[in-house]
């Protein structure tokens, strides 16, 4: 018979062990991409594909043939442990038995033994890669020499970690329990009628601390930005007046007025400009604007000099 019938059999034997829950398709999908895997000399995909197909439906042969791909991968602390296992679930079958002593005879020589046993059930992970193949109350597990980090999880996700050094030949038991469940919070017990309202008249808690000027000094400063935008345009059309005046009679006396009101309305649009930044800043950094707004009037008088700017408000 040829490898490949062998394999075959093989698959097909799968599918007669497997439990009828099981998923038996998807099982035996799995264990046929082992196969092709093995023979395609990927062998750590097929010994990946087999421990799948032993995970949905658990059967002597997937998990012989992971123990078989774990070796041919050189994986020898893998093969060992899945050995294990494969010894514990089928201690009664020859060839089951006869494959895992083998692999684990080797594996004393090399590695060392961790027992590890738990209540509940629960799953192993060694440097922070899944070892088990389902939750239970005893694994065993074939670690190289070294400093390890062993992390057993309950139900509710729940988990203890340990940090293992160990050497070669080193045979330990090592007890699991699951930790204390996190505590559930206190309920807060409810307000009477007496305690909500004094709540309720309490006053509210300062958010942060005050800024020092009320909104009335940005209203002045808009005010005060507004009056000198609407100078600088008057004096903008002063100077206008100026320059056509000049064209049409270019004398010393018109170009020295004209220089004149050109500066004055250079002047009045850089303070129009300054008193909008002044009130912008103001607005925005110095102003407690959350306060109750106080009363205000602001007012702008035209006066024979030109005009003033009055404003009243609490502060």
């Amino acid at each position: 018979m040829s490898r490949l019938a062998k394999l075959a059999a093989i698959a097909a034997l799968v599918v007669a062990a497997a439990p009828a829950r099981g998923d038996v398709s998807a099982a035996a999908r799995a264990f046929a991409d082992g196969q092709a895997a093995q023979l395609e000399g990927n062998f750590e995909r097929a010994a990946q594909s087999y421990e799948l197909a032993f995970t949905i439906a658990p059967s002597k042969e997937a998990l012989r043939s992971a123990v078989r791909a774990r070796q041919q991968a050189n994986q020898l602390p893998r093969a060992a442990t899945l050995a294990s296992a494969l010894l514990a679930q089928y201690p009664d079958d020859a060839e089951s038995a006869k494959l895992a002593n083998d692999v684990i005879g080797e594996a004393r020589g090399k590695l060392a033994r961790l027992a590890i046993t738990c209540a509940p059930a629960c799953t192993v992970a060694l440097g922070g890669r899944a070892i088990s193949l389902n939750a239970a109350t005893s694994h065993v597990v074939f670690a190289p020499a070294g400093h390890h980090s062993l992390e057993v999880s309950f139900d509710g996700e729940l988990a203890v970690t340990r940090e293992v050094t160990v050497k070669v030949g080193d045979d330990l038991s090592l007890p699991f329990e699951p930790p204390p469940a996190p505590a559930k919070p206190a309920s807060e017990p409810r307000a009477t009628p007496q305690a909500k309202a004094a709540h309720d008249a309490a006053p509210a808690p300062a958010e942060g601390k005050p800024r020092p000027l009320s909104p009335t000094f940005v209203i002045a400063g808009g005010a005060l930005t507004a009056a000198l935008g609407g100078v600088a345009l008057w004096s903008g059309l002063d100077t206008n007046k100026a320059h056509d005046a000049y064209v049409k009679a270019p004398t010393h006396a018109a170009f020295t007025e004209g220089r004149s009101k050109q500066l004055r309305t250079n002047i009045l649009l850089g303070a129009t400009a300054a008193a909008g930044v002044a009130t912008g800043l103001i607005a925005v950094f110095w102003t407690q604007w959350g306060a109750p707004p106080a009363a205000s009037h602001v007012a702008v008088t035209p006066t024979p000099q030109g005009a003033t700017l009055s404003f009243a408000g609490r502060f």
